[in-house]
């Protein structure tokens, strides 16, 4: 990472406050110097992850996520580090050259760049055809789903023409690499050579990212054929379980709301915009993932999943439930009638079971019990498949006040005792191993304490004597690190925190240093500095102790005579010295 200047690493740092990126996507509270919020990188019900605007870092106390403003972009958005530096640099309007970010990373930086001027080019073709003579096919069909101009402008939506080849050609009369239109998904390989037009008579969604960027495209076929939709496949800039459908356009109305409408399709969503709804997303033809529903926790504290009124629509709430439940992430289910989808419901009975959703849904729990009830009776061999099904979802449950209530409703709707059901559904949760001393906090050895005291206080010790103990350190990397720290003062005359992450390449160093940095600890007095000293001495005195002992070995089995006296006489200060230490 270091082939970008630090310069430029400090202009876009100075920008881009970790503080104000970091809340862009995570709900922060004030806690002292400190900012505090659910940490977004895995299940946290308890808020663990700490954001230190004073020096430009992160850490979260449960899983051990930590880092700087780059490093947060780089495990959020899951980018390169110089794709992150890219990005902040954009968002805060700093110029970067592609020289700037090296070989490697401008090589990327290029390709990523291509590929959006391509979704770009390619959302500006479709829409281009949805409004030409040409078009015509696509508006009739835009009309028959009740879709208003205001919601296809603000969606992007565009028609792909009944041909095998006209983006192909297109983008060849642009001068636009076939190759790479083929790599971001819109072309498609002939066996004899050359490409075709993946989507072909389809009503297009361009799919945008969380800053309005076509990443992606979705196609609802107009005519007959199959399949009736068609998304564009994975590639650098699109992951579907880490993207939700029309997020950028709900970002306001979820804001106000504070809670979300999570439905399955394009125009399931774009129906309930049509009539007002606007803090709907919608999911990209799978399975609500884990991703996707820390994507919702960041920006809302409440989720009422709306899936069709079938057997399959039950199934894929069944299967996101639990990770509402370890996310920590309040959701209800607002299920519709048999044979119903958000669409058609909204044009056939209005959209007022869709406003203020939260109040009319059922919890889910309860609505899990009801469907497995349905499904399976309440015959003995029926309950006992409930509550062998019921299990997962149980221990999901990360609160145990919520755990206790479910508990007692699951024990009355099946008629079982309560005790009898708690020991059926209850197993020990593996305990995370933490590493602690006497006292109850962190336990570090000495070198991490040492590591500790600079990055609390740098001033607290010249350099010279950080240097000269720096070599005694026994662990390889922490030495390192020690000498990196010191490098990086000097450099700059001070300690920037976040600046040393981005010279430090290891993950697990990065964590470290984020938990040493903002983690409870002793406090950085001299008279601690003074314990280390004492400490590194030690150490040094046993190092000669033993090695003089090896010496003394081998010169009494030589004779050595005025050799052994001397070393004799070594050993005697050395061990005078020591015991001084321990006075």
């Amino acid at each position: 990472m270091a082939f970008i200047p630090e310069d430029k690493l400090l202009e876009i740092k100075d920008a881009a406050r970790i503080e104000e990126v970091v809340g862009q996507y995570v709900q922060l509270s004030q806690r002292g110097k400190n900012l505090l919020g659910l940490c977004p990188f895995h299940p946290d019900s308890a808020p663990s992850f700490t954001v230190s605007p004073e020096k430009g870092i992160f850490h979260c106390f449960g899983c051990g996520a930590g880092g700087n403003v780059f490093s947060f972009l780089m495990q959020h958005q899951r980018l390169t580090f110089p794709e992150a530096v890219e990005e902040l640099a954009r968002r805060y309007g700093i110029p970067l050259t592609v020289r700037d970010l090296g070989p490697e990373g401008g090589r990327q930086a290029q390709k990523r760049k291509l590929m959006q001027a391509i979704n770009r080019e390619a959302a500006a073709f479709y829409q281009a055809n949805l409004k030409a003579p040409k078009g015509e096919k696509g508006r009739a069909y835009v009309k028959k789903r009740g879709l208003t101009l205001e919601v296809v402008k603000d969606f992007h939506l565009g028609y792909a023409l009944d041909e095998w080849d006209g983006l192909r050609r297109h983008l060849q009369n642009k001068g636009i690499s076939l190759d790479a239109a083929q790599e971001v998904g819109l072309l498609m390989p002939r066996q004899q050579g050359g490409y075709y037009d993946r989507f072909r008579d389809r009503l297009i969604f361009p799919i945008l990212d969380r800053q309005g960027r076509v990443i992606a495209f979705g196609g609802r076929i107009i005519g007959q054929g199959e399949p009736k939709y068609l998304n564009s496949p994975e590639s650098p800039l699109y992951s579907k379980g880490r993207t939700l459908y029309g997020l950028p356009q709900a970002q306001e109305g979820l804001r106000q709301t504070g809670a979300a409408l999570v439905v399955e399709g394009y125009l399931d969503l774009l129906a309930l915009r049509v009539h007002g709804i606007a803090n709907v997303v919608a999911t990209l033809g799978t399975a609500l993932t884990r991703e996707q529903v820390r994507l919702l926790k960041n920006q809302v504290s409440r989720v009422v999943l709306v899936f069709d009124g079938d057997v399959a629509g039950a199934r894929a709430m069944r299967r996101a439930f639990p990770l509402f439940a370890s996310e920590g992430l309040a959701v209800r289910v607002l299920p519709l009638p048999p044979g119903l989808d958000p669409d058609t419901y909204a044009f056939e009975h209005g959209v007022e079971l869709f406003q203020e959703p939260w109040d009319k849904a059922q919890p889910w729990f309860a609505f899990l019990v009801e469907e497995l009830v349905k499904a399976h009776g309440l015959e003995v061999e029926g309950r006992v498949r409930i509550v062998e099904e019921l299990r997962s979802y149980f221990l999901a449950l990360s609160d145990p006040v919520e755990q206790g209530l479910w508990l007692k409703f699951t024990a009355e709707r099946l008629g079982v005792a309560e005790s009898t059901l708690r020991q059926s559904l209850s197993s020990p949760g593996p305990v995370a191993a933490k590493r602690l001393d006497p006292a109850g906090n962190l336990a570090v050895n000495p070198e991490e304490r040492l590591i500790r005291w600079v990055l609390h206080q740098p001033h607290l010790i010249p350099l010279e004597e950080l240097e000269e103990w720096a070599q005694e350190f026994e662990d390889r990397e922490l030495k390192d690190l020690m000498q990196l720290i010191i490098s990086s003062f000097r450099e700059h005359g001070a300690l920037d925190h976040s600046l040393l992450l981005a010279r430090v390449e290891e993950e697990h160093l990065r964590q470290q240093i984020c938990l040493l940095t903002l983690g409870e600890g002793e406090p950085c007095t001299e008279l601690l500095a003074e314990h280390w000293r004492r400490a590194c001495l030690r150490r040094r005195l046993r190092k000669a102790q033993a090695r003089i002992k090896k010496e003394l070995a081998q010169a009494a089995a030589q004779d050595g005579g005025e050799e052994l006296l001397a070393l004799q006489v070594q050993k005697l200060k050395i061990d005078q010295q020591l015991q001084d230490l321990k006075e």
